[in-house]
């Protein structure tokens, strides 16, 4: 049985890959926030929302594909890149508010540490599991 491929790690992988694009595209954002006509983007969150309803609805992740672009071929999750205006739009049509993005970058550090967290506590949970009785 290879516990590194189980469901708790597969899906807290795909938790951390879900993250890094959406911070990589935070990032996109705020050096473009002086950029005429610019519109930020986002990742939309749904796709990994429903994947997470179904493990827990199901008792484990079961995840069926209903459109070729819902996931990649390889079975990874993909990301879907929605444009996403902020607050308020400038003259020159750029749409990007700093402090909605810098909050919004926060909000995904936080939950990349969790994450990351949760996948560090269950590596030390295997590790004890596979130690000798009385170590």
């Amino acid at each position: 049985m290879d516990l590194a491929n189980s469901t708790f790690f597969s899906l807290l992988r795909a938790r951390l890959d879900h993250l890094s694009e959406r911070q990589r595209l935070i990032s996109e954002n705020i050096a473009n926030a002086s950029t005429p006509g610019y519109r930020p983007r986002d990742i939309d969150a749904s796709g990994f929302e429903r994947m997470l309803a179904s493990a827990a609805g199901q008792g484990g992740l079961a995840m069926n594909r209903t459109n070729a672009a819902h996931m990649t071929p390889n079975g990874s999750t993909a990301v879907r890149v929605i444009t996403r205006d902020d607050s308020e739009t400038t003259i020159d049509g750029n749409a990007v508010v700093l402090e909605d993005q810098m909050a919004r970058a926060a909000e995904t550090r936080m939950a990349y540490e969790t994450s990351l967290a949760l996948y560090q506590k269950g590596l030390d949970l295997l590790r004890l599991a596979a130690r000798a009785p009385g170590r």
